[in-house]
């Protein structure tokens, strides 16, 4: 071997091996975790992603930092993810409008099967029927029966075109065969509120928001939207004991871009598993009405890919068009 190619042989090493020592599984050693929260500070998904901080920064040895990046129902925030470097260090914390903006919007800057993988299913937050408590009816069956007699009662607001209530009515339209006349607000805050001052009669909402109006009389409870009935409100129908197959809870996941390497998403997961153990992380949940469920990256990838078909039915079905 002659001295120039030994020295292009030493060099070609030398610029190698801090690409190989990124290769190690030395994760997440190199700088600190980023998780891109899809709202603003200081709501009900940001406050979970904040309890589960700490405990993840305990599990993994490095600290995680929540940033928040709210805007265009967590597209912002999900572009931004699925930019970046598949190492690891910026995952991406949202809920199940991941699903529906990929349904809604033609023109994403991303695709979210093809750019995003999950990470971690976290857990689930209800979503709830109600009417005004002068609405003649008490479960589901009665309030379907009540619109086909008289069209005032088709009526429900949400907090937004293509928000989680409008798509949970929207199910709903479209596995029973009703025709239902959706009501949009900028949040689920003031439709709420215009239920209960009986300006609307019915609100697809989460169940955190409608639970104190339901407690005191304010709105009456007619489904929720889970699998299985509601543990804060066990005497409340899901709805689907009358909609067989029926279910629309808002989820919360983690995703990384895709490309992410398995063992890193696999200490990902298992960080994150580690927090939803904590009796404080439950805690916050539990405030949420939500449940911890803790699902694999599969898991999570599959529901993405079946809430995807689901929802573009029902966009096609119904007309809908973003704002």
């Amino acid at each position: 071997m002659n001295i120039l190619r030994a020295t292009r042989l030493v060099s070609w090493a030398l610029i190698a091996m801090p690409l190989l020592a990124g290769a190690q599984p030395d994760y997440p050693a190199r700088q600190p975790v980023r998780l891109i929260v899809t709202f603003a500070p200081g709501g009900g998904s940001d406050t979970i992603a904040r309890s589960l901080n700490a405990k993840m920064s305990e599990k993994l040895g490095q600290t995680v930092i929540v940033e928040n990046k709210p805007g265009a129902g967590g597209s912002i925030a999900t572009d931004y993810v699925a930019k970046a470097a598949p190492d690891g260090y910026t995952v991406l914390f949202t809920v199940s409008s991941h699903s529906i903006n990929q349904a809604l919007y033609p023109s994403l800057p991303f695709n979210t099967e093809r750019d995003l993988r999950g990470v971690t299913l976290i857990g689930a937050l209800p979503q709830v029927l109600a009417v005004h408590p002068s609405v003649p009816a008490s479960n589901l069956k009665e309030w379907i029966a009540l619109g086909q007699r008289d069209p005032r009662y088709r009526q429900y607001a949400t907090g937004g075109i293509g928000s989680p209530g409008h798509f949970a009515g929207g199910l709903l339209q479209s596995m029973a065969k009703l025709s239902l006349q959706h009501i949009p607000y900028r949040g689920a805050g003031p439709a709420i509120a215009d239920v209960v001052g009986n300006q609307v009669p019915a609100v697809f909402g989460t169940l955190s928001g409608a639970l104190p109006h339901i407690r005191s009389g304010k709105l009456k409870a007619i489904a929720v939207t889970s699998k299985e009935r509601s543990p804060l409100l066990p005497e409340v129908q899901t709805i689907a004991e009358s909609v067989p197959g029926y279910e629309s809870d808002t989820w919360i996941g983690t995703f990384v871009p895709h490309g992410t390497p398995q063992a890193v998403v696999d200490k990902l997961h298992q960080a994150t598993l580690a927090a939803l153990a904590d009796n404080e992380v439950k805690a916050r949940m539990e405030t949420q009405a939500g449940r911890v469920i803790g699902g694999s990256p599969e898991a999570l990838d599959k529901l993405v890919s079946q809430e995807i078909v689901q929802f573009t039915r029902v966009v096609r079905e119904q007309g809908i068009k973003p704002e």
